[in-house]
């Protein structure tokens, strides 16, 4: 027998043209597998944008809180110096700036503002380069960002006049005022501590009087740089080769954080949710489409043993089935594409971004090219099964196939009750249990997934988080708190006891604590000297070396001179409640009647797990029991504390500090004895659930009031910051997973579709034998109840497993709480109910529209 001859798949040979047409004949199931691929696409092409633009504004927020996106900078370099960096091969661009000081104005108390001059490079480069105007090039004129202006009350608009207080020496009290035209402004970037003042080259000239290198303790006149190299990878090499070349290897430099392993390594794990997101779309996408494609297969199976006996070979029929599927995707990958692209834009915006730093969306010709290739593999893999079906049946086979998935014949089993419809029903699921398992496996992952995100995502404690970042409803704090220029200053006015006593006496006000520091150096007792020393000859004080060298050696040097910085913590209320509790005591026991006579102290431990130190490593500072002496006075350590950041951090007197100091908590009136003048630090404040809010409208005003500076944090503010930050992996996860159980539930839905289309020779002859409307209607309801009743019953038992077996141990401890839960399980129950009864009710309504005797007709042709 002569076989049919055919041209490319794409050509005008008859295979094409049959395909064409079984596409025009087919059209409501083939709008059920384009839908199919439309989704998939639409999938893979919205977690593609996400995924990139996830990276890209990682990678942006990371700059910004550098500071920069350049490389590599400078802290001082020479005119001649960076000459020479400029003209080496491998610099791409370098841009370079002179600070001249810090502004000194009240209004801008607690935002460090340098005043600098930068060429268009550096303050492009610093994220800092004016967006309105131009950047200053006459003596009077400067250019600032929102922030400052705003704290300055001063309009967004050129021209208007600025006079900004500065100190051109940190060591020198004497403050200068210059008076500047507004040239040109900018956003501010709230990512950092500090803002920028450019003005001209001009001004700085004429301030420094060409001086490029500052005098000991200055800032003023610290020529800096930053350098942009051809490419992000291997930045310490090319570096290395840069200051070789140039003979400036002693110059010290600094590699941006931004482009560090560590960085890549969180974006990576940033995106795994979304590449997690990726193989189950594949995956879900894999099990819709394959079972479109075997029950499209199986009911057309009489047609492909038709054109076998007319000469068909078996590679004709699988490009047959390729030759459709290419033409759906034709059809529904660009939809997809589109749709997705679209949906995309909306998502990465509510889940990357935020009300500082809008999220970019991604255009990267990856994300269309990996989404219709990732979509068009899943297609191609989805109707290997149902190709290779239709090339190897043989024209008597395809007579006889009736989609049981067996070759083999089942006896009938005689019953005595005789058939009923919900055993029908029942032995209908069998008649092709791979179709059926398929099925039920895909609805179940869903479903168990959803359970187990579910549990995963409202498993975080924000109690134990927020008990890790603040210790009340309220932190009040000094305006030098953070002062890592200047350093803080203990006699301060921002917490003045006027407005304490207003706090303090607000209602609904339940609980307060006071926190008053004192910095000194202090040459150490005997005991404490060999603790540290001891210490520095540990396995620990090597990962403090490889991690950071700056602590290290400060530890180092105290050692060899017996001196050491230390910071003086007078406390009262809340904070010492906190501290004194046992988790937060590494050694000895609080006891609150004895440390209140002011006789003893509790000694701060660096911070580190309290496991490290059970080996015998002993703590780097006193030990409990040893006697010390400050100002004169004699103590004696009470216990040895863990530093809890609310207590700890803040800037020192003396600045950003060495990395290491010491120390010690006395209760506040002791405290005060020694130190008077020393002003309030802190003011911790809990209140009343219902009267928070109230608390929170008087802090809000008092900050807005441009005559000071209130720096306050509460607890709510931080959660919600917490959530912003930790949206986008929460809804990933959720999204991924109802993604996943919406495509079960279409797996269901088509399948359930497609099983009734492809069956109305069945039912017509059934009908023609006497069964009525209502028995067919009734037997597919129940089929469809089988489906689900089966998909719970093993959602459930899995879900249960899954839950204990693996995401508990999975999320234990941190700041998480296990809570096993079935709710999402209890919430699709009744969704899939309706589904498994409306299904079959529709399908069977849209069938008999047409008499049994055309439904008869049209399964022969």
């Amino acid at each position: 027998m002569s076989q049919i001859k055919t041209k490319h798949l794409w050509g005008s040979g008859p295979i094409p043209v049959l395909a064409k047409r079984l596409s025009a004949h087919h059209k409501g199931r083939n709008f059920v597998s384009v839908l199919a691929i439309v989704l998939t696409t639409l999938m893979f092409t919205a977690l593609f944008v996400l995924s990139r633009s996830m990276s890209r504004n990682l990678e942006e927020m990371a700059f910004r809180r550098t500071g920069y996106d350049s490389q590599v900078s400078f802290k001082s370099v020479t005119d001649k110096q960076m000459d020479l960096l400029k003209s080496h091969p491998n610099t791409k661009d370098a841009g370079e700036s002179i600070l001249l000081g810090i502004a000194e104005n009240p209004a801008l108390a607690g935002r460090q503002t340098e005043i600098r001059w930068a060429d268009d490079s550096y303050a492009e480069h610093s994220f800092a380069k004016p967006s309105a105007g131009t950047m200053p090039k006459a003596a009077d004129e400067i250019a600032l960002d929102t922030f400052i202006l705003d704290r300055l009350g001063i309009p967004h608009e050129t021209g208007q006049t600025v006079t900004l207080e500065w100190r051109k020496d940190l060591t020198d009290d004497k403050v200068v005022s210059s008076s500047f035209k507004l040239c040109g402004y900018w956003e501010g970037n709230q990512s950092l501590y500090a803002s920028m003042a450019w003005v001209s080259k001009a001004f700085a000239d004429e301030m420094i009087s060409g001086a490029e290198i500052p005098a000991s303790g200055q800032l003023f006149g610290m020529h800096m740089a930053q350098l942009n190299l051809y490419r992000e990878n291997n930045i310490e090499e090319d570096v290395k080769t840069i200051l070789s070349d140039t003979g400036l290897q002693d110059l010290k430099y600094n590699v941006n954080l931004a482009y560090s392993p560590e960085m890549k390594a969180t974006a990576l794990q940033e995106n795994v949710p979304m590449y997690f997101g990726m193989a189950l779309i594949f995956l879900a996408g894999y099990l819709i489409i394959y079972n479109i494609f075997q029950i499209s297969v199986a009911s057309d199976i009489r047609f492909y043993g038709k054109l076998k006996t007319l000469g068909t070979d078996k590679k004709q029929l699988k490009a047959l089935i390729y030759s459709q599927a290419n033409r759906l995707c034709l059809i529904g990958i660009p939809i997809g594409l589109t749709l997705g692209y679209l949906l995309g834009m909306v998502l990465v915006p509510v889940l990357i971004g935020s009300e500082n730093h809008p999220a970019a969306v991604s255009a990267d010709p990856v994300i269309f090219i990996g989404s219709a290739v990732f979509a068009w593999i899943t297609v191609f893999l989805s109707c290997l099964r149902p190709a290779r079906l239709a090339g190897k049946i043989s024209p008597m086979e395809a007579l006889r196939y009736n989609d049981s998935g067996s070759a083999m014949r089942k006896k009938e089993k005689m019953r005595r009750k005789g058939a009923s419809l919900y055993r029908m029903a029942w032995a209908n699921l069998g008649r092709n249990k791979k179709r059926t398992v398929t099925v039920i496996c895909s609805l179940t992952l869903g479903l168990v997934l959803l359970s187990c995100f579910y549990v995963k995502n409202t498993s975080f404690d924000m109690e134990k988080y927020l008990s890790e970042l603040t210790i009340s409803d309220f932190e009040l704090s000094d305006a030098s708190d953070e002062d890592y220029i200047r350093g803080y200053n203990p006699k301060g006015d921002t917490l003045s006891e006027d407005f304490v006593s207003k706090m303090e006496s607000l209602e609904g006000i339940e609980k307060t604590g006071r926190l008053y520091t004192h910095q000194l150096t202090w040459k150490m007792d005997e005991g404490t000297a060999e603790n540290l020393r001891r210490f520095t000859q540990s396995d620990v004080f090597q990962i403090v070396e490889r991690y950071t060298p700056d602590v290290a050696q400060a530890m180092k040097e105290a050692v060899k001179s017996r001196k050491t910085d230390v910071v003086m913590y007078g406390i009262s209320g809340i904070p010492l409640e906190t501290i004194v509790q046992d988790r937060f005591i590494y050694a000895g026991t609080y006891h609150a009647e004895a440390f209140e006579t002011g006789r003893y102290v509790l000694a701060v431990c660096p911070a580190a797990e309290r496991e490290i130190f059970e080996d015998g490593t002993p703590f780097p500072t006193a030990s409990v029991g040893d006697t010390i002496t400050i100002e004169g006075k004699t103590y004696t350590v009470m216990a040895v504390v863990y530093p809890i950041e609310p207590i700890e951090e803040g800037a020192l007197e003396t600045g950003a500090g060495t990395g290491f100091e010491l120390g010690f908590i006395l209760p506040e009136d002791t405290f005060r004895e020694l130190w008077p003048d020393n002003t309030l630090r802190k003011l911790f404040i809990d209140a009343a659930d219902e009267q928070i809010a109230s608390v929170q409208n008087v802090l809000d005003e008092s900050a807005a009031d441009p005559n000071r500076t209130l720096p306050f944090i509460s607890r709510q503010t931080i959660a919600e910051q917490f959530e912003k930050e930790t949206r986008s992996s929460a809804v990933m996860g959720n999204a991924v997973t109802a993604v996943t159980g919406l495509v079960g539930i279409l797996n269901f839905i088509n399948s359930m579709v497609t099983a009734i289309v492809s069956r109305k020779k069945e039912f017509a002859m059934m009908q023609s034998i006497g069964m009525t409307r209502r028995q067919l209607r009734m037997m597919l309801i129940f089929e469809g109840l089988n489906y689900v009743g089966l998909t719970l019953a093993l959602s459930y038992i899995i879900s249960a497993a899954a839950l204990e077996a693996v995401v508990k141990p999975m999320i234990e401890g941190g700041y998480t709480t296990f809570r096993f839960t079935l709710t999402p399980l209890a919430a699709c129950t009744p969704v899939l109910l309706v589904f498994a009864v409306l299904i079959p009710y529709v399908c069977f309504r849209n069938i008999e529209r047409k008499s049994i005797v055309e439904r008869l007709h049209e399964a022969e042709l």
